[in-house]
């Protein structure tokens, strides 16, 4: 049974506002993970973002040394081949919601900082999963070396894990592919929030999706007992539903439920001493049963080549559909979870919406002055600035208008996102 396990780290938060949880997840959930990491007792995939290094190395005291030493076991890590990095947008937004020179700052911005602080990336993450024809051209003219990852929706299946090379032309003699793992979204949203989930969630009981014998109570275990998690992938593989085999992609944030109490059991303070195999956690129980892999370590030659013109855009939000890809970051009027919205929530985020675009052709408008996207880059000045600009564009910010599983569900903290973050940025941009 072949695994990757890929996880995600981003904290949404300038470095001035780091909320407290920020410290303790750092010390309890970070630190003794990277430290496991670099003695090799976990093998993963490990990405985190571009803003959220430069924000936590910017907070002075305590908060800055957690970060200082996790990035430096990372960076070990990587060197020693016991994890590969990944790298992505650098404020962390939805992408095809963005233009195409924005695109291209988040990535060429957020490859800089990871290559830097933790080494040469070998994956991208495409933040939420959001995809579609265009962002996936931007990304192979900017990092064609990068093995993506996308959901399984963006190739119109479900429940599917696999590899694949998604083909962008066919001039020259092995045409022009870029390779991609493809994960279900499904199975990541089991995984990460099952614990939210107090009952089976309303996309699973849809038919076809998966059967009343798989119990509810027992799939919300799987977390914390390596047991029933094993018993979960059998049952997934001979489902009739599930075409990927032997192969599972396991996607999720560093500080969800699968972090924070499955996968990780730490008994007492963070040891520097280091961490026996007990301590790790339940992955490192089904050691014997399940191929750990890392992203780069695949026969490629057999993975089946996609032309672009078959990707559908998507998301991992299982509420997502070809007509409305990105309901809970861009509600599109026909969608279900727009027509939730009360309508002075719906004002707020028309007016949202209207800031990114006002902030995008000023963007463009900057960089035709300076002579094009690349010069503009080259300019340390403009890049300082446009650094200060992207935390106004991560998902985070519109996601706190109308997400039930917010970072910090205070209506309050949206209003002053918006007058706070976005019009000031604008200003900025303008007056430089």
């Amino acid at each position: 049974m072949i695994f990757y396990d890929l996880v995600h780290g981003y904290q949404p938060f300038e470095a001035e506002d780091l909320p407290k949880w920020v410290k303790k997840n750092l010390r309890k959930v970070f630190l003794p993970t990277s430290l496991a990491m670099k003695k090799g007792l976990i093998r993963r995939g490990i990405q985190l973002q571009g803003w959220t290094i430069e924000s936590l190395l910017a907070n002075p005291g305590r908060i800055k040394k957690l970060a200082k030493k996790i990035l430096r076991n990372l960076k070990i890590a990587g060197q020693r081949k016991h994890v590969e990095i990944g790298s992505s947008a650098y404020s962390h937004p939805i992408l095809p919601m963005l233009s195409d020179d924005l695109i291209r700052a988040q990535i060429v911005l957020d490859r800089e900082v990871v290559e830097k602080y933790l080494g040469k990336p070998t994956w991208f993450w495409l933040p939420e999963g959001a995809i579609d024809k265009r962002t996936l051209k931007i990304i192979h003219e900017v990092s064609p070396d990068l093995i993506l990852l996308i959901p399984d929706k963006a190739l119109g299946k479900y429940n599917f894990n696999g590899l694949v090379k998604i083909r962008f032309s066919t001039r020259g003699r092995r045409g022009n592919f870029q390779k991609a793992i493809v994960f279900s979204c499904l199975f990541k949203d089991l995984f990460m929030n099952v614990e939210d989930y107090r009952r089976r969630p309303k996309y699973i009981r849809r038919p076809g999706r998966l059967p009343k014998e798989l119990v509810w109570a027992r799939i919300r275990r799987t977390v914390h007992s390596p047991k029933i998690f094993l018993e979960l992938l059998k049952f997934l593989k001979s489902y009739r539903g599930q075409s990927s085999g032997d192969f599972f992609v396991l996607m999720r944030d560093w500080e969800n439920a699968g972090s924070k109490k499955g996968l990780r059991k730490i008994k007492g303070t963070v040891l520097e001493r280091g961490l026996s195999p007990k301590e790790i956690g339940v992955f490192l129980k089904l050691k014997d049963k399940i191929d750990f892999r890392l992203p780069s370590q695949f026969n490629w030659k057999k993975a089946k080549v996609i032309p672009i013109s078959k990707i559908i855009p998507a998301s991992w939000d299982m509420e997502s559909n070809p007509r409305d890809p990105y309901p809970w970051w861009q509600p599109n009027k026909y969608g279900k979870i727009w027509r939730q919205r009360k309508p002075f929530r719906r004002k707020r985020i028309l007016e949202w919406q209207e800031l990114i675009k006002e902030f995008d052709r000023t963007f463009q408008q900057k960089v035709k002055e300076r002579g094009g996207f690349k010069k503009a880059l080259k300019n340390q000045e403009f890049k300082k600035l446009l650094k200060r600009t992207m935390p106004a564009l991560h998902s985070c910010i519109a996601w706190h208008y109308f997400a039930k599983r917010a970072w910090k569900p205070d209506y309050q903290y949206s209003q002053q996102a918006l007058e706070n973050i976005v019009l000031p940025v604008l200003e900025i941009f303008k007056n430089a």
